[in-house]
């Protein structure tokens, strides 16, 4: 693939971010939904993940997630995820290979998110529009928390009264 594709259905796009994250040589960087992590953690994402980075890959990640999520973002830093978090993430959700190849939303509904969603994604190789979304990446990096202190703070307030 040379220029862009669109994704329209969570099975492809996951599918996208599989075979990114098995091409990658040194970092991967995300931003994404809980839910998502959810469906990437039942399709084995997070055990790519795991030999990408012991096989000295870096993965760095933000998500804006509550109690409910706690196993899966603890899922994800015992495979040695550097994970963040950060409240309220309404921004596009993106996951960028090497600076060089991406997949980036356009219209995704996540707070259902499932593989029967319909969504619009753009996987592209174009390592400009990569940097522009590492940039974005970055500046939501330096505003986030890391995930354990978060944690540590939805495990003092408890579970939410349902």
């Amino acid at each position: 693939m040379t220029d862009g594709k669109v994704i329209t259905n969570v099975t492809d796009g996951l599918a996208v971010i599989s075979s990114i994250i098995e091409s990658s040589n040194n970092e991967v960087v995300y931003i994404c939904p809980p839910s998502l992590l959810i469906l990437s953690s039942e399709l084995g994402l997070a055990e790519r993940a795991k030999l990408f980075i012991q096989d000295g890959g870096r993965v760095r990640g933000i998500a804006d997630f509550s109690y409910q999520y706690i196993e899966e973002i603890r899922e994800l830093l015992d495979i040695g995820e550097d994970v963040r978090y950060i409240p309220q993430y309404q921004g596009i959700f993106l996951l960028v290979r090497d600076r060089k190849e991406s997949i980036s939303s356009m219209s995704v509904d996540a707070k259902s998110l499932s593989v029967d969603t319909p969504i619009v994604a753009l996987w592209s190789e174009d390592p400009t529009y990569a940097e522009y979304l590492v940039s974005t990446f970055e500046m939501a990096w330096e505003q986030a928390i890391p995930a354990a202190e978060r944690i540590e703070e939805l495990l003092k307030e408890g579970p939410p009264n349902l």
